[in-house]
């Protein structure tokens, strides 16, 4: 896999997993502002982001590992995309029904669709032989 491929999917990742772990603490700071869930929500958002940095920790000396990876990885990464997907769909459903969309959310959920996408197809992208 290209390095920059690597790049790409990390990136991702952190985006996926902060996004992950700092809604989910803000969600139960306000539902009970007495725990401290961050750590569990840390671990929750790698697990979600899993799809992205495990496929870019993987060195290229061992293809066939990497290619079976990358290609459960893609699998597992529709979950996350259709959940982002659906914060954009909400969001445009609630601006086209009167009711306003939140303008976070809906960047929120393009900019982390957007990021899926691209990082799925780096994920589906054919490996060529290079010398």
């Amino acid at each position: 896999m290209r390095w920059w491929f690597r790049v790409i999917l990390l990136i991702g990742a952190t985006l996926c997993w902060a996004f992950v772990a700092m809604n989910g603490f803000a969600f139960s700071d306000a539902v009970e502002p007495e725990s401290n869930s961050f750590l569990f929500w840390g671990v929750v958002g790698a697990v979600v982001a899993s799809p992205l940095w495990v496929p870019a920790a993987i060195p290229s000396r061992h293809p066939s590992a990497l290619m079976a990876c990358r290609w459960l990885s893609a699998f597992f990464l529709l979950f996350p995309t259709l959940m982002f997907g659906s914060i954009v769909v909400s969001q445009v459903n609630r601006e086209l029904s009167g009711l306003g969309a939140s303008a976070r959310g809906l960047t929120q959920g393009a900019v982390l669709t957007v990021t899926c996408l691209v990082c799925l197809v780096i994920l589906l992208w054919p490996e060529r032989d290079e010398q």
